[in-house]
């Protein structure tokens, strides 16, 4: 009887020894397996973080499942007595370069209300690129297939037209309606304003492959020259539009259009004139403006009288209207020259003014009206076009991740681990 109880006590104790190894076991791995998540995201790309502030590190399945292998190989040596078959890591979901997980990694990044950065306080500087001759910089095209088919956009279509501009341009006015515009996309202007260059101004000294960033994000073509001269037209568009509604809006200038339209074309003609000359005015006064916002000006939005800086004898000077006039008009253009003087003397102009949206903001109007896909994807086209241009020829935002799931089996049970940077 002595030897059954003793028996029966020795398996009652072997058993609470082996559930109590299991359950040591069990709290082990769930402890380490927390731990190695941390490890894991711990090897976030410092690049990355640097000039993004993203975070995602570099691996795949194997290399990652390799390295829990090996931190479980060495946590569990001489502690862990149990059947242990090992990690296995699924990194599927997580990938930096899907739009979702990137834009979760932005907002994590940058925080904040960006729009009153834009407007008050930016601190970018001006390039002074342009001479009002055109492209001044080195085009840089990008033309090597393997890098433009790892593109995260794929080379997706979209833009914003110098129609669509005008219009957002009348709605938003001014500064104030600027920044309500800019304020449901904090994350993605202030990484813009903070990390990408335009033609106009530059937001560090770091190398870019591409001078004009912002252009790209708003027209998408690889050559950086053709996105340059894309935007110039779309402002020279939307521009043009508002200075000829602003024109028509002054009786005073309407009048002397008028005058001028009935002294050097008599009859019914003089309707033509009329429009050639308000069309030929606003054009001028359009090129103008692009001086001024290619030299880090601001231009108004819709022009008060006292606002506009051309005057009429530039514009029957130029040209554009001379070559459109016929003989009789040219000649009694050339026979009333001084009454028409007297006409234009009439207006004073003013160059100097403070009020106005600058470069950088009408831009942002035309990225804010793309497509948020569209938009997202061509920011993280120039992410990884200068990761490769700075750092890495091969990076591929693929390839890097925002978050971590594997399992470890010990004693027949599973245990699972996820995590992710927060």
């Amino acid at each position: 009887m002595l030897a059954i109880v003793f028996t029966g006590f020795a398996m009652c104790i072997a058993g609470a020894i082996g559930v109590s190894r299991r359950l040591v076991v069990s709290s082990e791995c769930e402890m380490f397996g927390r731990l190695w998540t941390k490890a894991i995201l711990s090897e976030y790309d410092i690049h990355l973080l640097d000039d993004y502030s993203l975070m995602a590190y570099f691996g795949n399945d194997d290399e990652v499942t390799a390295k829990l292998d090996s931190y479980l190989k060495y946590s569990s040596k001489g502690r862990l007595g149990a059947h242990i078959k090992g990690a296995n890591a699924d990194l599927t979901g997580f990938e930096l370069g899907d739009p979702a997980n990137f834009r979760k990694a932005l907002r994590l990044g940058f925080a904040g209300n960006a729009a009153s950065e834009i407007i008050n306080g930016r601190g970018r500087t001006y390039r002074d690129l342009d001479t009002g001759e055109g492209f001044d910089e080195e085009g840089r095209v990008i033309r090597n297939p393997v890098v433009i088919d790892t593109l995260p956009s794929h080379g997706i279509g979209g833009s914003v037209s110098g129609e669509d501009l005008t219009e957002r341009a009348k709605s938003v006015g001014d500064e104030d309606g600027l920044t309500g515009m800019l304020a449901g996309g904090s994350a993605e202007v202030l990484l813009l304003e903070k990390c990408f260059d335009n033609h106009v101004t530059k937001s560090d000294d770091k190398n870019h492959l591409l001078v004009n960033e912002w252009e790209y994000i708003i027209c998408g073509s690889t050559d950086d020259e053709e996105n340059y001269r894309a935007i110039r037209r779309r402002l020279f568009i939307a521009r043009n539009a508002l200075n000829l509604a602003a024109l028509y809006k002054d009786p005073a200038k309407v009048e002397m259009i008028v005058s001028i339209a009935e002294a050097i074309t008599p009859g019914p003609l003089g309707a033509a004139t009329q429009l050639l000359i308000a069309e030929a005015w606003a054009a001028l006064e359009t090129e103008e403006d692009l001086e001024d916002l290619y030299h880090d000006r601001r231009v108004p939005v819709l022009k008060s009288p006292d606002q506009w800086k051309t005057d009429i004898g530039a514009v029957l000077g130029s040209e554009k209207v001379k070559d459109k006039l016929d003989d009789e008009s040219k000649k009694l253009l050339e026979e009333k020259e001084d009454e028409i003087s007297g006409l234009s003397g009439k207006l004073s102009t003013v160059t100097q003014f403070k009020d106005g949206l600058n470069y950088d903001e009408y831009l942002m109007i035309m990225i804010v009206c793309l497509n948020d896909n569209v938009r997202l994807l061509r920011i993280m086209d120039l992410i990884q076009i200068n990761m490769k241009y700075r750092y890495y020829a091969d990076f591929n935002m693929m390839e890097y991740y925002t978050g971590i799931r594997f399992t470890i089996e010990a004693n027949g049970k599973n245990h699972e681990f996820e995590d992710a940077y927060k």
